[in-house]
């Protein structure tokens, strides 16, 4: 672990600058050099100023990175908040139970890298530069904390999202292929194609599994989850022949009329506007569902779908 503040320096130093780290004696660790504990030092307050009464503090440069090529090095338990990566490329990289708040990305491929309890709240994942996304290839984001991160569209490939929070995110135009999501996933969109999306690649949602998720106010919008394993259990109720199925539904309560019939047909309704015609299947999840028609109203739909 790196503790003493000359070497922590010397290293950063050299990780901007694309050197060697050969000569600093640093040991290993599982066959990557050991970074662990790295720390960068937290950007001061350059000055204060109000702007139409608002207070506006301006920060000294944050950690920029550019053109980097990292590769094999393990970073865990590391403090590095407000590092800035351009066109950069990571792979074979451990980032476990580093603080990394705050981090902005562009142009960068991650390769193989773990962010296992990462902390990530609030950082912006899913910036573009020049049209060109970020790429996350063979990411372990298990455990970490992705909550409130932002996204115009970025690609992720064979990620594994286990027990990740995931809160209070957009996922615009960004891509999904060969994914694993597990646990809780509250207030999150995936979108075929994001707001002015158009120049980048649809989102397919290629073999993407979230048969062991939970699913609270998820939206998947222009999707037809052709590909996509969704959860049917106790929890959440399963969908299939999406538009056939949800007419039959909606004509039926029509014709009963009554305040509940009234508050599930308003319900069903939902982001119907970005429900395509092909789409196979769709998941109700059930919390989602008391909340607007009680528990009548889930025993009702359960009653009309066993028909």
């Amino acid at each position: 672990m790196i503790v003493d503040k000359l070497l922590n320096a010397e290293v950063w130093d050299r990780l901007v600058r694309g050197k060697a780290l050969d000569s600093l004696g640093l040991g290993s660790k599982d066959g990557r050099l050991d970074l662990n504990g790295l720390t960068l030092p937290e950007p001061h307050v350059k000055r204060t100023f109000d702007f139409n009464s608002i207070p506006i503090a301006e920060m000294e440069s944050v950690h920029s990175v550019k053109g980097a090529k990292w590769k094999g090095f393990d970073f865990t338990g590391s403090k590095l908040k407000h590092i800035r990566f351009f066109e950069s490329e990571l792979s074979d990289c451990v980032f476990d139970r580093c603080q990394l708040e705050d981090l902005r990305v562009w142009t960068t491929k991650f390769n193989d890298c773990g962010f296992r309890r990462a902390k990530l709240k609030g950082s912006a994942l899913g910036a573009v530069q020049n049209g060109k996304r970020n790429i996350y290839s063979g990411i372990d984001f298990s455990e970490a904390d992705l909550r409130d991160t932002a996204y115009q569209a970025a690609a992720f490939e064979r990620c594994v999202f286990r027990n990740t929070k995931l809160e209070h995110i957009d996922f615009e135009s960004s891509t999904f292929a060969d994914c694993v999501f597990e646990g809780e996933l509250r207030d999150v969109l995936f979108n075929r194609r994001g707001f002015k999306g158009e120049s980048f690649p649809p989102n397919e949602m290629l073999n993407v599994d979230f048969s062991q998720a939970k699913l609270y106010g998820v939206g998947f919008r222009g999707l037809t989850l052709e590909q996509v394993k969704l959860p049917d259990d106790s929890d959440h109720i399963l969908i299939r022949n999406v538009t056939a199925t949800l007419n039959r539904l909606i004509g039926t309560l029509n014709q009963q009329d009554d305040p509940t019939a009234k508050k599930l047909v308003a319900f069903l309704n939902i982001d119907k506007e970005w429900r395509p015609a092909g789409q196979v299947q769709t998941v109700i999840n059930i919390e989602d569902l008391a909340e607007t028609v009680g528990d009548e109203g889930v025993d009702r739909l359960r009653g009309l779908l066993d028909q």
